[in-house]
């Protein structure tokens, strides 16, 4: 039987593209500073067709530690549907929601492996009835990424050297790279060889010393709608490409970042944060793909991709910079 008290920890859109947008009435409480404060403009676009969001209960975040089981088992939902990564950030805290009578579904787009991606797209279908809706998103996002990596291993090109970081802090301080895990993971499925791995174990910064030494053929900074810090990595709703890419530019003054490949060739991109650990993220993957293989994918346009999955699956259409490069 379909779940009808539902607290939502994370993966807000994946929510709302199995069950829709109606299913946002069976949400009980909401990891809200998840949403609303990692990607501001495009909480408020939901607000504007789902005002019902700002009525939800909040229960708090777990990467900053205000997540209150307290709160959570006051709601009384008939279960909690949380992100992989927030069981593990909950550590036993989590077992006090089950001790509560409250079934834990725990879900994981942040491991960007496509197994998952269906996997979690599935048990959501099954936690909302709508298993034949979650069948088709699922199936979709094999499809593509299926198609991509056919494409790349029939060609049989060399892995060009990929540096991804997440430009939050701007260029003044070295910010998080990845290794085979989120922004690391879609680099290797889109055929780079991820200069993080093996170096990083999941997420944290790369000593700079080690991104000039690896000599990166390609480079991503992915950015999101942080206009609270002067020099962060702008991309996302409301962020104009020009806007982005002067914000992408300032990296490039870097000590040292001048005589790498990348910059030389200009083969430096942003990418949305929003857009990754997502169903929409294939997207993200034929961008990544893309900027690493520009001649076998020149016909391929992955914000067009972007946006056309959101006018399939969700109630909002995305306005402004999701993924682009310097030029």
């Amino acid at each position: 039987m379909p779940a009808r008290r539902i607290l939502l920890g994370f993966y807000f859109e994946e929510f709302l593209a199995v069950g829709g947008a109606e299913a946002l009435g069976r949400v009980v409480g909401l990891s809200r500073a998840a949403w609303k404060d990692w990607r501001p403009a495009n909480w408020a676009e939901y607000v504007k067709v789902l005002p019902g969001l700002e009525a939800i209960p909040e229960v708090g975040e777990v990467e900053v530690g205000t997540f209150s089981v307290e709160k959570a088992i006051a709601l009384k939902p008939d279960v909690a549907i949380l992100g992989d990564w927030q069981v593990k950030g909950l550590g036993t805290a989590a077992e006090r929601l089950a001790a509560a009578g409250i079934p834990v579904v725990v879900i994981d787009y942040h491991a960007e492996q496509p197994a998952r991606h269906a996997a979690s797209t599935r048990l959501l279908g099954q936690v909302l009835g709508e298993e034949a809706r979650a069948a088709r998103l699922a199936g979709e996002y094999e499809a593509a990424i299926t198609a991509l990596r056919d494409s790349i291993s029939a060609a049989r090109l060399p892995r060009p050297r990929i540096y991804v970081e997440l430009g939050s802090k701007g260029p003044g301080e070295q910010g998080p790279s990845y290794g085979d895990y989120m922004w690391g993971a879609l680099a290797a499925l889109a055929g780079g060889s991820n200069i993080g791995r093996g170096v990083i174990a999941t997420w944290g910064p790369m000593a700079a010393e080690t991104v000039l030494a690896s000599r990166p053929e390609v480079i991503a900074i992915a950015g999101s709608e942080w206009r609270r810090h002067p020099t962060a990595q702008l991309m996302g709703q409301g962020v104009a490409a020009e806007e982005a890419r002067a914000r992408l530019r300032g990296f490039l003054a870097r000590p040292g970042w001048n005589a790498l490949p990348a910059v030389r060739e200009g083969r430096v991109h942003a990418v949305y944060q929003g857009a990754s650990r997502t169903l929409a993220d294939f997207a993200s993957l034929q961008y990544l793909a893309k900027a690493l293989y520009p001649e076998l994918f020149a016909g391929l346009d992955p914000q067009a991709e972007y946006l056309a999955w959101h006018a399939r699956w969700l109630p909002i259409r995305p306005q402004g910079s999701f993924m682009l490069g310097l030029a």
